[in-house]
């Protein structure tokens, strides 16, 4: 057995892109960066936001109050880490080349924007994973596709077929929190379903 041969078969490779760089999607890049004898060989970071002070996680990490949420991941690997200090539109959309598209923005009204990626997904052959509620004290983590799972998912059913969808199935209305555990859990699936997906798309 050539076990360097075997090494060089899992050096990383592809591109991820992940569309927000919130207190999930920092979670999810921090992940990534992390992934041993294989991963993704580049991460595009797509936000227009600046660390304050309640952005516990980022500041854990060394962020500093006032930059640049994507600037701080750029500087912590460079190499790695192509940083676009905007949020996703239909103008920039084209600016996604990840074979896997992570959509993880919160806030607001999201799903006409997060349709819009969906189906540019679909059109350029990617395959994007995004959120289906991330509230709840102790929830189960439920992994499923915009057609089948409830919730305002729902909405992006129509002609997006092989969205993937992670998420506890419970949103604001559910009057409980998220917490930091969900958060971390989420971020755990939403890598290794990353990964899985990957595999397949660059196994040739």
């Amino acid at each position: 057995m050539d076990i360097k041969a075997l090494e060089d078969k899992l050096k990383p490779n592809g591109t991820v892109s992940i569309i927000g760089c919130g207190r999930l999607g920092i979670r999810i890049a921090m992940n990534i960066l992390e992934v041993h004898r294989g991963g993704f060989e580049k991460l595009q970071i797509f936000d227009a936001a600046k660390i304050d002070q309640n952005d516990v996680v980022h500041r854990k990490h060394g962020a500093k109050i006032g930059e640049y949420k994507v600037n701080f991941l750029k500087e912590f690997f460079p190499e790695r880490i192509e940083a676009f200090f905007e949020d996703i539109t239909e103008k920039n959309i084209e600016k996604i080349t990840g074979e896997v598209v992570l959509i993880v923005f919160a806030g607001g009204d999201t799903l006409p924007i997060r349709k819009k990626i969906v189906e540019y997904c679909k059109n350029t052959g990617k395959v994007a994973i995004g959120t289906n509620g991330v509230f709840g004290f102790n929830p189960l983590i439920k992994i499923g596709d915009a057609k089948t799972e409830k919730g305002p998912v729902e909405f992006l059913e129509m002609g997006t077929k092989g969205h993937l969808v992670v998420g506890t199935g419970k949103f604001i209305k559910d009057m409980e929190p998220i917490t930091p555990y969900t958060l971390d859990e989420m971020a755990k699936y939403i890598v290794i379903e990353s990964l899985k997906i990957k595999k397949e798309l660059l196994k040739n």
